[in-house]
């Protein structure tokens, strides 16, 4: 079993403090380093979630579930 701890990450650019990592590459202007690494890290937030959703659709309970019943396709936004 790996445990992951939850972590709270909050950080802004100081000279463009309404960038926002979502809004991708295109957005960053001046090729701003921090602004750069705030995309990074979101990037990395967001294959990583992926990956842990992967593998917990992969376990033996999941495959149970999806067998059994269908999902609310609304309770995907909660993750």
């Amino acid at each position: 079993m790996l445990k992951i701890g939850s972590i709270r990450f909050q950080a802004r650019c100081n000279r463009h403090p309404m960038y926002n990592p979502e809004d991708g590459r295109g957005a960053i202007r001046g090729g701003c380093p921090k602004c750069e690494l705030l995309h990074e890290i979101h990037l990395a937030h967001v294959k990583l979630v992926d990956l842990m959703r992967k593998t917990k659709n992969d376990t033996p309970k999941a495959a149970a579930a999806k067998a059994g019943a269908s999902v609310d396709p609304r309770q995907t936004a909660l993750f």
